[in-house]
């Protein structure tokens, strides 16, 4: 059992890579970076056609346009992806208390009513902070999962040829 734990973890610190490992995904909607520096941007967009992905691995870099193995990348992003409209939904409410807590904290002189709203506005404002710091660390565990199972795929790309070398 140890034994096989030990594989289990030494495969997948393989699959993540190494912190050189950079990647640039552009697939319609779709748009995500790690690791890259701005340099590793702009050379990734010039060579990425209309879609596709670019990755450093173990120092070389690939592009990759094929269709299938595009579909197998949005696909392991999805779960992360299906996040963004309850964080957008979040972040306007936060937004909009934080609006209304300021223009009620601008107020010199308040109402008991005013300030009764004040309270309320700020228990909500707790409420949504929390909300927002859940559907954080639940991203962070969706893009921790999902890196492992790109870089699988990006390794299988490579290994299979449909990620091209690039030369600089």
């Amino acid at each position: 059992m140890v034994m096989r734990l030990f594989f289990i973890l030494l495969f997948a610190t393989a699959a993540v890579g190494s912190p050189r490992d950079a990647y640039v995904i552009s697939i319609g909607n779709y748009s995500t970076i790690s690791g890259a520096s701005v340099r590793d941007i702009e050379a990734a967009v010039k060579r990425i056609p209309n879609k596709g992905i670019w990755v450093r691995r173990d120092g070389r870099e690939y592009v990759i346009v094929d269709e299938k193995t595009q579909r197998q990348t949005l696909a392991v992003f999805s779960p992360q992806m299906a996040l963004q409209p309850e964080q957008r939904a979040v972040g306007r409410e936060e937004s909009r208390l934080d609006d209304q807590i300021d223009e009620l904290q601008d107020q010199d002189h308040r109402t008991a009513a005013e300030e009764q709203r004040l309270s309320e506005l700020r228990a909500r404002m707790k409420v949504v902070a929390r909300r927002e710091r859940e559907l954080d660390q639940k991203e962070q565990e969706l893009e921790r999962e999902a890196e492992l199972r790109f870089w699988m795929l990006i390794d299988d790309a490579i290994r299979s040829g449909l990620a091209k070398p690039l030369t600089r």
